[in-house]
């Protein structure tokens, strides 16, 4: 199994995110680090 490194992985969840309009990217932070997502931030709903 190939594991996917932190900066991968935080692009992929953000391409995640940008794909739902209804989210704004720009409220969330995504962090990675040792494989482990953080999410950060406000939504509306």
């Amino acid at each position: 199994m190939i594991m996917k490194n932190d900066t991968q992985l935080q692009k992929d969840v953000i391409a995640e995110l940008n794909w739902d309009p209804s989210v704004n990217t720009t409220d969330i932070g995504v962090e990675v680090k040792d494989g482990v997502v953080t999410l950060s931030g406000h939504v509306d709903s």
